[in-house]
């Protein structure tokens, strides 16, 4: 497999193309990069994540989990999580990273979570954002909308 094109905002292209993602998979990166999108750009218009969610079912309080996580992640990283622009075909390694949380939420996998906040957060962030994730997770999986587990790719088979 080539690698993809670059995106727009000068991201080298990857070998994880966004359009081989699976539609549970899609719907938690389109989310993603919408909900960073105006931290990102101000003042430009950007795809709704709100609406992004709602159109796949997503009652309000899943996306009150994802807007949580979201929050928490943004206002305490301990370091840049890579999250691509919209229009990007590539992932990042952060989006990939959020795939897996997500995934591993839903196979009960209470080990690769924590990893994956604690690489993100200091300690006492990882706590409430595992609470959000978790929500948002559950949600997702209870609309038949499941991720594969980390030991997995999260791409169409």
């Amino acid at each position: 497999m080539s690698p993809t094109p670059p995106c727009p905002d000068g991201h080298p292209g990857t070998d994880q193309p966004v359009n081989a993602l699976d539609v549970p998979a899609l719907l938690v990166v389109g989310a993603m990069r919408a909900w960073v999108a105006p931290l990102v750009k101000p003042g430009q218009e950007h795809p709704n994540w709100r609406e992004i969610l709602r159109l796949a079912g997503v009652p309000g309080e899943g996306a009150q989990g994802f807007n949580r996580l979201m929050e928490v992640v943004a206002g305490h990283a301990r370091r840049l999580i890579e999250v691509r622009c919209c229009h990007c075909p590539a992932l990042g390694e952060d989006e990939v990273h959020m795939l897996s949380l997500m995934g591993a939420l839903q196979q009960g996998d209470a080990f690769m979570p924590v990893r994956i906040l604690t690489d993100w957060l200091p300690a006492g962030q990882v706590t409430p954002a595992l609470a959000s994730a978790q929500r948002f997770a559950a949600i997702l999986a209870a609309q038949g909308l499941r991720l594969p587990g980390p030991a997995r790719p999260a791409l169409m088979h």
